[in-house]
C-alpha cells in the first residue's frame, strides 16, 4: 500500500476556513481564522478574538498528524486527542482531553455577555458576536464557536454545534485528501508539501452568491477576500486537478464580473465592488489549457463571446497609438501600487513614468490571441480565426521591432512620451519566449541572462528584478520571487527547446516552496531569490516589521492562492514528463 501523505506542519498565519466544496460559503459571512504561533488555536477574522488550548501542566509533546484548511488533528504526548474543524461557514467545533487542556475563547476590546453554558463576545469594525460553548463528558472537553451579526443567532448555533458528531464530519474533511493525486517524483517534503497545496486550493473556493453564477475563487481569504482576475485563471489550472467542473466554474467567474462595453475589473465581490481598471489578460490560454484537459466544446463556446469582448476592449482603450502595442493604466499618485493592472504593483519600471508601451501587456496580448486563434477553430469560425492569427503575427512583429534593445540583448518598455526605452529588467522583458514571439537568436540572448548567477539564475530563480540591476532588492515587485512568472518563463523555455533549463526553474521552485513549508507551515506569496531569508522577513511594499504585527503592516501573505495552485500545476507536469521518458 502506498504512503498517503497529508499537510501536518503548523504554522502561524496559516489559514482556516470553511470550503465551498464543503458547503455554502458567503463573501461577508464566511469565518476565517489564522493559526497562533504561541498557542495550539488561531486569530478568527483578523480581530482580537483567539480561540486555542491552553495547557494545564507542563511536558506536554504536541504531534500534528493533520493541519488541513478546516480539520486539525493532533495528539499530545500520552496519545490523547485533540482536534479543530469547521462545521460551517460561521461556526467551528473541536476537542480536547479534559485532564490535559483547556479551550480557551477570548476577545480584548470586546462587549462580553454571559449565557447559560457559555459567554459571547461582540469585536472587530463589522460588530460581529461570538459565542462560545464548552461541555466536559467522557473525559473529553467538547468546545465550540459560532458567528453571526446577532449574538442569539450566535448563542443557538453554538449550542446547536456541540451536539454534531465531530469525528464524523472530520472524516469528511479528510477524506478530501484521497482525491489528491499521488506523486512518484520528488521528495518527501515535496509531497507533503503537494498535499498541503491542494488544502489551500480547497479554503479559496466560495459557493454562488450575487453577481457570481457559480462557484468563485478567492487568493487567500485574509486579507484578500474579492476574486482577483488573473488569479483566478491560474486558480483555474490548479483546480482541474481537484475537479474539472471546478476549474470551469473558476474561469466562468471572471466573466460574471464583465461590463457591457467588455471590459474586466481588477477584482470583483458579489456586490460587484470593482477598481477601475483590469488585470493581464490571460483568460483564452487559460481556456485552452482546460480544453486540453477536458475536450469541453461547449466550455469553450460559452465563454469565447466574453473573452472576445473583452480583448476587444483592450484593444479600444489599451493602445493609445494604434500600433499593436499595449499601455497599463498607471496611477501617479500611488508609489506603493503605481500599477497594479500590470500586476507587478510596485515595480521600478514605472516609477516617475505612465504611459509606456510595456513588454509584458504586448506578449500577454499576443499570447492571447494565438489561443483565441485555437479556440476559434475549435468552433469553427474560420474568420475569427484568421483574423487572430494575423494579430499575433502584427503583435509580435512589433513587439520585435520596438521593444528589443539589440546592444543589451533584452526587451523593455519603450515611454510613449519620450521614445526611450524603460531599461529597468524584470521578468516581463523574458515574456517573448512564453508568447512565443521571440526568434531563435534572441531567444539565446534571454536563455544565457536566465542562466546568468548575476542576474536571473539565482539559488531560487526567477527574482523579479535581475540582480545586476540598481532597483533590485528585497521588496515584493522589486526583486522578490513570484511564483507565476517562474511558471510562465519555464513554459516559455520549453516552447522554445530549452527543456533543461525549464526542469531547472521548476525542481528549484518547487524545493524552495517545500523547504519554507517544512520550516514555516504555509505556502507564501513571495520567496527569497536567495533563499536564505524567510517570505515573512522580506518586505512588501515597505521593510518588515520584526517581530511580524500584521495589524501594523502586512507583510508576505501566508497560503497564498496562485503559489499553491502553480505548485500543483508544476508537480503534475514533471510527473507527467517523467512518465513519458520512463
Amino acid at each position: 500500500m502506498k504512503k498517503k501523505y497529508l499537510p501536518n506542519v503548523w504554522g502561524r498565519g496559516a489559514l482556516f476556513a470553511y470550503s465551498g466544496l464543503e458547503g455554502i460559503t458567503t463573501f461577508s459571512d464566511s469565518m476565517c481564522g489564522q493559526l497562533m504561533a504561541e498557542h495550539v488555536g488561531m486569530t478568527l477574522d483578523g480581530t482580537t478574538a483567539e480561540l486555542y488550548l491552553r495547557l494545564k501542566r507542563g511536558g506536554q509533546e504536541i504531534s500534528f498528524s493533520l493541519v488541513a484548511s478546516d480539520l486539525i488533528e493532533g495528539t499530545f504526548k500520552d496519545n490523547a486527542s485533540f482536534k479543530f474543524l469547521f462545521l460551517n461557514q460561521h461556526t467551528i467545533v473541536g476537542y480536547t482531553p479534559t485532564d490535559v487542556a483547556v479551550p480557551i475563547f477570548r476577545a480584548d476590546l470586546a462587549e462580553e455577555r454571559s449565557f447559560d453554558g457559555g459567554t459571547a463576545f461582540q469585536c472587530g469594525k463589522l460588530k460581529l458576536w461570538y459565542a462560545f460553548v464548552t461541555d466536559a463528558r467522557n473525559g473529553q472537553t467538547y468546545f465550540a464557536v459560532a458567528r453571526s451579526r446577532e449574538w442569539e443567532d450566535a448563542v443557538k448555533a453554538a449550542k446547536e454545534a456541540l451536539e454534531k458528531d465531530i469525528d464524523s464530519i472530520a472524516q469528511q474533511h479528510r477524506d478530501f485528501f484521497d482525491r489528491v493525486p499521488e506523486l512518484t517524483v520528488g521528495s518527501e517534503a515535496e509531497k507533503r508539501t503537494f498535499a498541503k497545496c491542494f488544502s489551500v486550493m480547497k479554503s479559496q473556493v466560495y459557493t454562488a452568491e450575487g453577481i457570481f453564477k457559480g462557484r468563485w475563487t478567492t487568493p487567500d481569504r485574509i486579507p484578500h477576500k474579492r476574486m482577483w482576475l488573473w488569479d483566478s485563471v491560474f486558480h483555474s489550472m490548479g483546480n482541474v486537478y481537484i475537479d474539472l467542473q471546478l476549474a470551469y466554474d473558476t474561469l466562468r467567474s471572471i466573466l460574471d464580473t464583465q461590463h457591457p462595453d467588455g471590459f474586466i475589473p481588477h477584482m470583483c465581490d458579489p456586490k460587484g465592488y470593482i477598481l477601475p481598471h483590469s488585470q493581464p489578460p490571460v483568460i483564452a490560454w487559460g481556456l485552452y489549457c482546460l480544453y486540453e484537459k477536458a475536450g469541453r466544446r461547449d466550455w469553450v463556446e460559452e465563454l469565447y463571446g466574453g473573452i472576445k469582448a473583452y480583448l476587444n476592449w483592450v484593444m479600444k482603450n489599451r493602445d493609445a497609438n494604434g500600433n499593436y502595442l499595449y499601455e497599463w493604466y498607471v496611477d501617479p499618485n500611488d508609489k506603493n501600487c503605481r500599477c497594479g493592472e500590470s500586476g507587478m504593483d510596485n515595480t521600478p519600471r514605472f516609477d516617475e513614468v505612465q504611459l509606456m508601451d510595456a513588454i509584458d501587456y504586448s506578449c500577454y496580448m499576443a499570447n492571447e490571441m494565438r489561443h483565441m486563434e485555437k479556440l476559434a477553430r475549435i468552433l469553427d469560425l474560420r474568420e475569427d480565426a484568421d483574423k487572430y492569427a494575423l494579430l499575433y503575427a502584427r503583435i509580435g512583429e512589433q513587439i520585435n521591432k520596438e521593444l528589443y534593445d539589440e546592444e543589451d540583448g533584452r526587451y523593455y518598455d519603450r515611454e510613449l512620451e519620450s521614445g526611450k526605452f524603460r531599461k529597468v529588467s524584470t521578468p516581463a522583458g523574458l515574456l517573448p519566449l512564453f508568447a512565443g514571439v521571440c526568434p531563435p537568436e534572441r531567444a539565446a540572448r534571454l536563455v544565457a541572462d536566465i542562466i546568468n548567477p548575476d542576474t536571473f539564475n539565482t539559488p531560487l530563480p526567477i527574482p523579479s528584478v535581475s540582480l545586476d540591476d540598481s532597483f533590485h532588492c528585497d521588496d515584493y515587485w522589486r526583486g522578490t520571487v513570484w511564483i507565476n512568472y517562474n511558471y510562465m518563463v519555464e513554459q516559455g523555455l520549453r516552447q522554445n527547446g530549452y527543456l533543461k533549463e525549464a526542469d531547472h526553474i521548476v525542481n528549484a521552485t518547487m524545493a524552495a516552496i517545500a523547504e519554507w513549508y517544512e520550516r514555516e507551515g504555509c505556502i507564501f506569496e513571495i520567496y527569497d531569490p536567495k533563499n536564505k531569508l524567510c517570505p515573512s522577513e522580506l518586505g512588501r511594499k515597505g521593510p518588515a516589521i520584526k517581530p511580524a504585527e500584521y495589524s501594523a503592516r502586512l507583510m508576505a501573505v501566508r497560503d497564498f492562492g496562485w503559489s499553491a495552485c502553480l505548485y500543483v500545476v508544476m508537480a503534475m507536469e514533471r510527473e507527467n514528463i517523467s512518465c513519458e521518458n520512463n
